[in-house]
């Protein structure tokens, strides 16, 4: 009762801030007319609908760049993949044709490997921990990243903690309770590799076949944040829900390095101003909309269940990220390192 009543608490205090921010919008960036030196900048996504953080996130980068640059930058939003999935509009974005794109972190990893060092189970305990890693990595991945795909990182969007979702009599407790069932996980050879590690058989279903792959009984489950589970109708054909933190599922928003270097100084500084105060933006909101969706959750009847000790878990998945450091790069084990000793100086600075 007492966290229904706290989850309830957090969601109203959302709308009631969602609704401050619709009022006090400064103009409405998307009518504002056309002028004949106005930059265009096109922003593409995997995803159509309003429910989601990703849209929130690039609906607020477009917004602040256009602003900030007194709208010498005008927006233009493309959702719902219409200019191809995650992979293509990344390679879009380096050769310039789209200036900003917000794939997931597990996807872009394909196209710049180093990405891969944020993927390694375990590797945060809490979000905070998560977030004081990115903010404090970002500086070394950037150049990286660049070099390896041809964009920029320029902000961060955090969906939330990945959680089990899936058909089962029982709950899932211990890695024991996996070995049954098969859990579609996206293709990323670090996250399948974790599934692995547990004992499981995991199986890579595209994300847009997940759903009648579940009806059907292709596969029992799957991992991912409660606003997705709840968003894309899977409490629907699943009943259980089972909350651990072993990965977060992040979007970096990037930018085109062909674009940001053919912009003027000035501009240049917009976006990276609007990449920052959107993942600030992104921060606040995230965890306040993610309680509603676990109050919806429970209204739906799906049965939530929680895993209290998860060291098991962890020993097993950590036991495996040796074998990812050449996937991450040819210092692999260096870049595991900073991003190591980055969470260890969060700790140490919070545990005094």
């Amino acid at each position: 009762m007492k966290t229904m009543k706290r989850l309830m608490g957090l969601a109203l205090l959302l709308l009631s801030a969602s609704a401050h921010a619709a009022t006090s919008n400064p103009f409405d960036w998307s009518s504002v007319p056309e002028t004949d030196d106005q930059i265009t900048m096109r922003l593409a996504h995997s995803l159509n609908m309003e429910w989601s953080s990703q849209t929130v996130a690039i609906k607020r980068f477009a917004e602040l760049v256009a602003i900030y640059s007194n709208n010498r930058i005008k927006p233009e939003i493309f959702p719902g993949s219409q200019l191809g999935g995650e992979k293509e509009m990344l390679q879009q974005a380096r050769q310039g044709v789209i200036q900003v794109t917000i794939p997931a972190t597990n996807n872009m990893a394909q196209l710049a490997p180093s990405l891969n060092v944020l993927l390694l189970p375990y590797l945060t305990q809490s979000t905070e921990e998560s977030n004081f890693l990115l903010d404090e990595i970002t500086p070394v991945l950037v150049p990286r990243v660049i070099e390896e795909a041809g964009v920029r990182i320029v902000g961060w969007e955090n969906t939330g903690w990945r959680n089990f979702f899936y058909n089962a009599p029982d709950p899932i407790r211990s890695p024991a309770d996996l070995a049954p069932l098969r859990m579609r996980v996206p293709p990323n050879a670090i996250m399948l590799g974790t599934y692995r590690a547990w004992g499981a058989s995991p199986t890579p279903i595209a994300w847009n076949e997940l759903y009648s792959a579940l009806q059907q009984g292709v596969v029992e489950g799957g991992d991912n944040p409660i606003t997705d589970i709840l968003g894309m109708k899977f409490d629907e054909v699943i009943s259980r829900v089972t909350r651990l933190h072993y990965t977060i599922l992040t979007h970096p928003i990037v930018v085109s390095e062909h674009w940001f270097q053919s912009l003027p100084q000035d501009l240049q500084e917009v976006v990276l101003r609007a990449g920052r105060e959107t993942t600030e933006y992104v921060r606040w909101w995230q965890p306040l909309d993610e309680a509603r969706w676990w109050m919806m959750a429970e209204e739906a009847g799906l049965q939530v269940d929680f895993i209290e000790d998860e060291s098991e878990w962890r020993e097993r998945a950590q036991s495996t990220w040796p074998d990812y450091y050449d996937l991450i790069g040819e210092d692999g084990a260096d870049l595991v390192k900073v991003a190591t000793d980055i969470v260890e100086k969060y700790d140490s600075k919070n545990n005094q």
